[in-house]
């Protein structure tokens, strides 16, 4: 019950960014750098002809999302 409580009260601790004159949530910030970086990684892996070997596609390309959404995360509002 106590792990509940506290996700709920951290989760009002979000970074707000002032972007042309509106607020957005440092998370979405966050996944678009993500993002970013997992397709110029699939590029990459394009290119060198690593992609036939990596194995299911779908859960390389998310697990390699969500890993680099966070890690951003983490460089950005490690505060």
């Amino acid at each position: 019950m106590s792990i509940a409580a506290l996700i709920f009260v951290a989760a009002g601790c979000d970074p707000v960014l002032n972007i042309g004159g509106t607020f957005f949530p440092g998370w979405m910030v966050a996944i678009l750098i993500g993002s970013a970086l997992t397709v110029a990684i699939r590029y990459i892996f394009v290119f060198t002809r690593v992609e036939p070997r990596l194995g299911p596609l779908a859960l390389i390309y998310t697990s390699l999302g969500v890993l680099l959404s966070v890690v951003s995360w983490l460089i950005l509002y490690r505060s």
